[in-house]
């Protein structure tokens, strides 16, 4: 059993992750800007100040779970403090904590510039981000790369594709079970050695947009698909030339020339 920080604990991931956590034996402490939906006590914290995250990380977890911030495209002001100064918070308060493995949610976002005609993309490519949202996912895994090789703090960037019931044959492809995210989480809280690694969160769909390796070190292989429920066809033809699926990051992807 392991004692996680949960960041971003009321959001969407939070609510569905928390209760996966403690299904498998952890022992979570949840703080976000808000209180929980569900009642769950919710230490309330602001990611962008350094303060109060060094406090939570005082209590000294085994690890933290990362899915708070800015969870969409927003103004510059915005994603600088809930994306930025809220990851560089969490690292460095971790690092001075002796806190030594952060899972961190990052996004398929970094890479939404690449041709859809390029899929399936492996992780290892360039970033090419779609928005400033991409960027400061982007700025989150180099940071969790830069505090692996300068302090040893392990760590899983997991690049979430689409974590809603899918509404279209192009989200049916990418779609993420929660069951098989919760379960690459479990993996990365329990091997003996994480390193700094990057994975999709994706599970096994038709025709999907990425691919992880296949003997990726957490020896985790997604179980889940968009097969197994009612959701629209993935295997369903995709328009490329619509502007929304030219890219892979879809509508968020949209080139504006001024």
């Amino acid at each position: 059993m392991s004692r996680i920080l949960l960041t971003g604990a009321s959001g969407y991931l939070g609510t569905q992750l928390r209760p996966a956590l403690v299904a498998q034996g952890h022992a979570v402490l949840t703080t976000d800007m808000r209180p929980a939906p569900d009642g769950t006590p919710t230490e309330l914290a602001d990611l962008a100040d350094a303060a109060a995250i060094d406090a939570l990380m005082a209590q000294q977890p085994d690890a933290v779970l990362h899915l708070g911030g800015m969870a969409n495209e927003g103004d510059w002001d915005l994603i600088l403090r809930a994306n930025i100064m809220g990851c560089y918070n969490i690292f460095e308060a971790a690092r001075r904590h002796g806190v030594r493995r952060v899972i961190y949610a990052s996004s398929y976002h970094v890479a939404g510039f690449y041709p859809t005609a390029q899929a399936p993309l492996p992780v290892d490519v360039p970033f090419r981000p779609d928005t400033l949202y991409g960027v400061s996912k982007a700025f989150g895994e180099n940071l969790a790369r830069f505090y692996f090789d300068k302090y040893g703090v392990q760590s899983l960037s997991i690049r979430i594709c689409s974590a809603h019931r899918p509404k279209t044959p192009r989200e049916s492809r990418n779609w993420c079970d929660p069951t098989d995210l919760a379960r690459m989480v479990d993996r990365a809280l329990s091997v003996d050695e994480l390193g700094c690694q990057t994975l999709y969160g994706i599970s096994d769909n038709p025709g999907a947009f990425f691919t992880n390796p296949p003997d990726n070190a957490l020896g985790w292989a997604p179980e889940g698909s968009s097969l197994l429920h009612d959701f629209p066809d993935p295997h369903a033809p995709i328009d490329l030339e619509d502007p929304a699926n030219m890219f892979l990051g879809g509508g968020m992807a949209r080139r504006v020339v001024e």
